[in-house]
Formats: structure tokens, sequence, C-alpha cells
């Protein structure tokens, strides 16, 4: 099992500093998204600086996140300026970065609101994106959200299904899953080899901010430090084959946090509800590497 540090918690750093949250929580690979890629380059890197970054301190970069042009509205309604931007990226440039990075992963996201597209139009659009990773070796999962156009695992199921790619799959964010309509029966039937990937984080059952949206980028809380049913959704994961799993805490608490003290919290709070929900792993050690101290 890969564990990928998704730098959600430490949103408001730049690229350096996402490598020093993932390595202080002991992860063995990293995600990057298309901003934190343009912003690393202003500075001067290459992509070749970039990769080799991230593989020298031992965190290589393995997902990008995140990818909505397999749709034909990227954006949804309701998103704030720093997502909006991270949305509206064509795909051409995001398999520039793959390339670049030699990134084997994509999540892809439902980045419009509800109703506006036709279902058919979905399923050929996720086709299609398969198809051209498949072409470069790259595996893409989707994304369900409450919020957005792409609600639960169901609908999500019904794209997959249908465009039937031998490189697709969807993951399974236990905040989005439980926010929404959470079909455990549903999670346990859908065939093994469509669900690798996890994101993890933690929250009140009742809501804290205006919205449901609101209260995704603000009031998420880290692995077990809230009201979810967290190890029974990763038990059965587990029990699917569970490829790579990552902390994803957008929050205003994570926020007030160093990089270190976010990374480090992110890998201590993955590594206990994993233990609780049956994964094996070794005393001191998460995701392969030894806790910095």
């Amino acid at each position: 099992m890969d564990f990928v540090f998704w730098p959600s918690a430490v949103r408001n750093y730049g690229f350096d500093e996402h490598i020093d949250a993932a390595v202080a929580g002991g992860f063995t690979h990293l995600a990057i998204d298309p901003i934190t890629y343009r912003k690393a380059r202003s500075k001067g890197l290459s992509g070749a600086d970039i990769k080799a970054k991230a593989a020298d301190a031992g965190v290589p970069i393995s997902h990008l996140d995140t990818y909505t042009d397999w749709a034909p509205i990227r954006v949804p309604g309701e998103v704030n300026e720093a997502l909006r931007e991270r949305f509206d990226v064509s795909g051409d440039e995001c398999f520039e970065i793959c390339e670049a990075l030699d990134i084997k992963a994509i999540l892809a996201v439902a980045g419009y609101d509800p109703g506006t597209i036709e279902h058919s139009r979905l399923v050929d659009g996720f086709g299609a994106l398969c198809d051209r990773a498949a072409n470069a070796g790259i595996w893409v999962d989707l994304e369900f959200m409450p919020f957005w156009g792409m609600p639960d695992l169901a609908s999500a199921w019904a794209v997959v299904r249908e465009a039937d790619r031998q490189n697709s799959g969807i993951l399974v964010d236990t905040w989005h899953f439980s926010k929404g309509n959470p079909d455990f029966e549903l999670l346990r039937s859908i065939p093994d080899r469509f669900i690798v990937a996890s994101q993890v984080s933690d929250a009140q059952r009742a809501l804290r901010g205006a919205t449901l949206f609101e209260d995704t980028v603000r009031y998420r809380e880290f692995a077990g430090e809230g009201e979810m049913p967290i190890v029974e959704i990763l038990e059965i994961l587990i029990a699917k084959g569970l490829q790579n799993i990552g902390p994803e805490v957008f929050s205003d608490y994570a926020d007030t946090l160093s990089p270190r003290e976010a990374g480090e919290r992110c890998g201590r709070t993955l590594r206990a509800v994993l233990e609780k929900a049956g994964a094996v792993l070794p005393d001191g050690v998460l995701c392969g590497q030894q806790i910095r101290s």
C-alpha cells in the first residue's frame, strides 16, 4: 500500500513545504496540483528539478490533483478563487505535467453543477480521458463530491461502470462518502479492481459552515478526530485490496500548523485509524519509512 500525502493540510505553503510535511508524516509519495507546479516553475525549477527534489526527499510525486477537463464544464458555480484557479486547467497542461514528472495516476473531479451535463456525455468524456491516459501508462480515479454534479458513489460508479476502462477506478474520500449518501452495500458490491484509492479526513456530523462546501474547505478534521464512520469505511477498502491512501484535511485549524506539524499529525492520525481498521503496520513505521522525530 502506497501512502500518498495530499497537501491540503498545507495548502497555504509551496512545494518545498509540501515535501517537508510529507517527510514529517512518513509518507511514501506526494501528490501535486497544477498550480503548485506552475509556482515551482516560476521560481526557476524545471520539471526535472521538481521531480528530483521530491524523489531525493523520499516522497516521489505519484498523483496529479486535480483534472476536470474530462467534462464540458470545468468549474462549478460554488467555488472559492483558489479552487477556481486549480480546476480551470486544460487537459493538455495536465498531461504535460504528468509527462514532466512521470506521474502515473490522475485524480479526475466533477467540476460541474448538478443537472448541467447529460450522463452519456460524462461517460464519453471519462472514457476519452482514460484512453488518453492509457497511452501514457496512467491510471485514472474519479472522485465524487456531495455538493456538485457527481454527488455520491452511485453517480461515480454509473460513469466508471459504463465507460469500463481497464485503467480506471473510483477514489473514495471518507469525508465525501460520509457527508453525502453513505451507501455501504454499494461500496461492498463494486468489483475490487475499481476501488484502489482513498483520501481520509473526518468531520462532525452537524453542519458547521453555512453550506456543505464551506464545511469541506474549512472544517474537515484529522482522521479519527471527528464523528464519521472512518474505520468502517477503511475496513471495506482494505478488504478490497486498497493500493494507495492518504490524508486530505482542508481546515482552518490545519492552516495554523507549521508544515512539519501538519504532516506529522496527518501521518499519526492516519496510522491510528488504519490500525483500528485492521491494517498491519510495523511499530514506529508509517508508509514504509521511519517517522522523523
